[in-house]
């Protein structure tokens, strides 16, 4: 019997390392790490929140390679951070962030996102207690404004598809790790179809175009703004409504979106594109990462080989034409040419580079 387990785990090795993209990926992590700062246990050149989709980031690439080698530092993130002082500037007082919440509930969603990944690949409990503490805090942005759903910012400014995607997709993996906790009264699956119910109908989802817009101003969708992010948070939403309700037309939609990101938000050759590119701001050079890793969650369920051809075709781009040529950065631009280095957009491009590696694992 062990030398069957060990036949097993030497296939599984071999298999991973003959991948083509293993090498890129490990020199990709190599160049983010550089802006880690282990004195915040943050990455300099980026924010708070892009930081949460970095350490989902090395959650990924543990779990797909089967790799520890990152699992002590997101530890530290997780240890250091949940007790984190802002030095105040100007002569305002430090600002302390306690478990990982602050003045965003989208920035939110994106910690216990990333702790409920650390949960699930590591077993350790304190990760998901974690993320419920934050979601906690996330259902005191409730309330019947416009009909229901979450705000953006302390105190109730803007309802938008982020913060409400987040919330969702966070209830939704909560009920799949610990489904009869209940949270602020409600059981996450309760709050996540509650939300749901009222999302769906809030015309943030342009039924025409099949792009999601940003949110709701006087309770109207604010049309024409189309983020990529905007598209992916909610395709993983109703994959996982599907998962857990079996809801055929949640995955339609999800599907209806993914191909409209996919030929509308992209460039002639199929590579997607960020709006106002290469301008995209601090915020907007994290997004394309986001969406692919969220189509890779639609491929899982779907199988459908025109999500895996789009994420290896914006893989391959990303590293022939995206990549500064004397070194393993990644730029914003992945249809070229690079633009510039910095961990948000080094870690956006490792999301999709990751997924590819995912995809050519067996």
């Amino acid at each position: 019997m062990k030398i069957f387990f060990t036949t097993l785990f030497l296939a599984a090795s071999l298999t991973l390392y003959a991948n083509p993209w293993l090498a890129r990926v490990e020199a990709g992590l190599g160049t983010l790490q550089k802006w880690y700062d282990p004195a915040t246990c943050l990455w300099e050149t980026t924010g708070w929140w892009n930081a949460a989709n970095i350490t989902t980031a090395l959650i990924r690439y543990s779990a797909v390679a089967d790799s520890q080698k990152y699992l002590p530092l997101i530890d530290q993130v997780f240890e250091h951070n949940k007790n984190f002082v802002i030095p105040g500037k100007a002569g305002k007082p430090d600002a302390a962030v306690r478990n990982f919440l602050n003045d965003y509930y989208d920035d939110e969603g994106w910690w216990a996102l990333a702790w409920i990944d650390a949960y699930r690949l590591t077993g350790q409990k304190k990760y998901l207690e974690m993320a419920q503490t934050i979601f906690s805090d996330m259902t005191t942005g409730y309330d019947k404004t416009c009909g229901g759903g979450i705000y953006w910012k302390k105190p109730q400014q803007y309802k938008n598809v982020i913060a409400n995607g987040l919330f969702m997709l966070t209830a939704l993996r909560l009920h799949q790790d610990a489904p009869k906790t209940r949270i602020a009264g409600k059981k996450p699956l309760q709050w996540a179809e509650m939300v749901w119910k009222w999302f769906r109908e809030t015309g943030m989802i342009n039924r025409e175009t099949w792009l999601v817009e940003d949110g709701l101003k006087d309770c109207q969708p604010n049309s024409g703004q189309n983020w990529t992010y905007n598209q992916g948070v909610p395709v993983a939403v109703m994959c996982e409504l599907y998962r857990i309700n079996k809801d055929k037309e949640a995955l339609q939609m999800a599907e209806e979106i993914a191909h409209a990101a996919m030929n509308k938000m992209t460039t002639p050759q199929g590579i997607l594109k960020e709006k106002n590119e290469p301008e995209m701001g601090a915020d907007g050079s994290q997004f394309k990462g986001i969406f692919i890793r969220h189509l890779a969650t639609l491929y899982q369920i779907t199988q459908k080989e025109d999500y895996k051809a789009f994420i290896l075709k914006n893989a391959e781009s990303i590293w022939t034409k995206g990549r500064n040529p004397n070194s393993s950065q990644f730029g914003g631009v992945w249809a070229g040419p690079f633009d510039k280095a910095d961990a948000a957009r080094q870690s956006c491009a490792l999301d999709c580079l990751i997924e590819a590696m995912n995809l050519l694992k067996d």
